[in-house]
């Protein structure tokens, strides 16, 4: 999930404590994507609404996202990694899921956004990057850790998640994520800036966020790390804002705290997304995750977060997943 600069009327409506359907920004109102509770989950996974792929569109300012519909095959495959989640996924999804879509172009690759009926109702919706289709898992992650750093001649990141997977395999799991924490409330909330009368009531976490986390997006001192607060993705938040020459620092600093992932020490929100996807990935799947720096004047350094503290975590948050 990236955070999204919604409408003015969404701000309105968060500061006034008890916001009423009408003041909702248009693309939270689930009458824009003709929704349809006896509609199957594959038939939901279609063209994005024209007057939806507009607002994201200026929202990004990106006049040329473009909507993508996938084959029936890559739908398909939508659906078995899915099936790979806890059964808890394939529940919000059949049930609460207004609407999945793929759009060419997309910065990033997936967002998902909360959406109500007129009874207050929770529902979601999300869009990935049609590149997850066709890139290895590996090179999906490749591409999003470089959107971290400024680039550098003659030195590089890169991750090993094994080429067995496609990159959707990591876009779904770490949206899915964010659509059952949305749901379900995870986390103490999902979304800073959703209005609390729209929240899901957070259910009990056994500490796993509420015990590493001070507040939404600050750890608590003894979990943070050199750089944590200058980490963006995909050119958001004014970044990169860390230069790559800086990486050992901040994945130095990562290998010593409890999250699995740069973008996972971002907020409880990504957190979670971040804890689910690796513990499948690396966890229910078997495969590979390190990340290697080259540097320049520096032997090759070789970083594996799923190792101690984050990997029990990972085990934690699917296992959160698994009762409900």
């Amino acid at each position: 999930m990236r955070k999204l600069l919604l409408l003015p009327l969404l701000l309105a409506a968060a500061c006034s404590g008890k916001p009423e359907p009408a003041a909702l920004p248009e693309m939270a109102r689930l009458e824009l994507y003709s929704y349809s509770p006896a509609a199957s989950l594959e038939d939901r996974i279609g063209l994005i609404p024209e007057r939806l792929l507009e607002i994201y569109r200026q929202i990004d300012g990106k006049p040329g996202y473009k909507p993508y519909l996938p084959t029936p095959g890559e739908k398909a495959l939508l659906l078995e990694y899915l099936a790979l989640m806890p059964p808890a996924y394939g529940r919000v999804f059949r049930e609460k899921c207004a609407g999945l879509y793929f759009v060419e172009g997309l910065t990033g690759y997936g967002v998902t956004s909360w959406v109500v009926d007129g009874a207050g109702r929770l529902y979601f919706t999300m869009i990935l990057n049609p590149a997850a289709l066709r890139e290895t898992l590996s090179e999906t992650m490749t591409s999003r850790e470089r959107s971290c750093f400024i680039p550098e001649s003659g030195q590089a990141v890169a991750v090993d998640a094994g080429a067995k997977y496609k990159g959707l395999a990591y876009a779904l799991f770490h949206e899915a994520a964010h659509a059952l924490d949305y749901i379900e409330g995870v986390t103490p909330y999902t979304d800073q800036d959703q209005p609390e009368r729209y929240r899901a009531a957070a259910k009990p976490d056994g500490g796993l966020f509420t015990e590493t986390w001070e507040s939404y997006s600050k750890p608590f001192p003894r979990n943070d790390f050199l750089f944590r607060d200058k980490i963006t993705f995909y050119g958001f938040g004014g970044g990169p804002r860390i230069e790559l020459s800086d990486a050992y620092g901040a994945y130095t600093g990562l290998a010593g705290s409890p999250f699995v992932s740069l973008y996972g020490a971002k907020s409880w929100a990504e957190d979670f997304a971040e804890l689910t996807a690796y513990g499948l990935i690396a966890g229910k799947l078997g495969q590979p995750y390190s990340v290697t720096l080259s540097l320049k004047g520096a032997k090759s350094s070789v970083f594996e977060p799923m190792k101690g503290a984050a990997a029990r975590r990972a085990e934690a948050a699917l296992a959160l997943a698994e009762k409900l």
